[in-house]
């Protein structure tokens, strides 16, 4: 080895090191290692609750005197409160017995107001012919923050173990139709345009049987045309 090269080694070697750094610092983002995420939903970062003048938390302790009122039940004042939904006996010894019912909401007559589907359930009783089967209600939107029962004249009484209902225009009239769920054969409930309904389930075959649940309308081959997802 020559003086000239050990007398410029140990500048290498600084200079080596220096592009080392050099190179770690300028890392791409993608390669430097990234903290674990957290598991979860994400529901925002944490806020300092906001208090009353009594200091309490109003964002963690309920209502505050004298707040204003968003939502009041109105139920009675509507005319809903005439219905009444069961589904088995009251000690519920089957699971079929501890299942909601459902409802939707739809403009049946297109005259621009919301109107109220409410299903059933039933009884063992009443699918052996002992009791009066229970039934649907249709509620018919009067405009005026009222509602009334016109569930004969429309048709969609079901009086079956009503378990789910999903509403669509299913043959592209421009009017809402009402598919049924039930422990039983299910109804599909085709507007006929004048306030009342056809049951054409056996026709469409999509009566089904057995137990179904939550039904769902969607265009999965996009074709135009809805198509319906029934579980059981």
């Amino acid at each position: 080895m020559t003086f000239l090269s050990c007398r410029f080694l140990p500048a290498l070697f600084l200079m080596t090191a220096f592009f080392v750094l050099g190179a770690a610092a300028q890392e791409p983002e993608d390669r430097k290692p990234q903290k674990p995420e957290s598991m979860g939903v994400a529901t925002g970062n944490p806020h300092v609750p906001v208090k009353d003048a009594l200091s309490r938390p109003i964002t963690a302790g309920g209502f505050v005197d004298g707040a204003p009122i968003v939502f009041a039940d109105i139920t009675k004042q509507a005319g809903l409160d005439k219905f009444h939904h069961r589904s088995g006996a009251l000690e519920k010894t089957t699971i079929l017995e501890t299942i909601g019912s459902g409802v939707a909401l739809l403009d049946y007559n297109n005259d621009g107001w919301l109107d109220i589907y409410l299903l059933n359930g039933s009884t063992f009783a009443a699918l052996k012919g002992k009791e009066a089967a229970l039934r649907a209600m249709l509620l018919h939107n009067n405009h005026d923050g009222t509602f009334t029962d016109v569930t004969d004249k429309a048709g969609v009484a079901n009086e079956r173990w009503g378990f789910g209902v999903a509403v669509a225009d299913y043959d592209n009239d421009g009017w809402p139709d009402i598919y049924v769920s039930n422990y039983g054969k299910n109804r599909l409930y085709h507007n006929n345009q004048d306030g009342t309904f056809a049951d054409v389930a056996e026709k469409a075959g999509v009566a089904l049987g057995g137990w179904s649940a939550g039904p769902t309308w969607g265009d999965y081959d996009r074709d135009g045309l809805l198509d319906l997802f029934v579980p059981g």
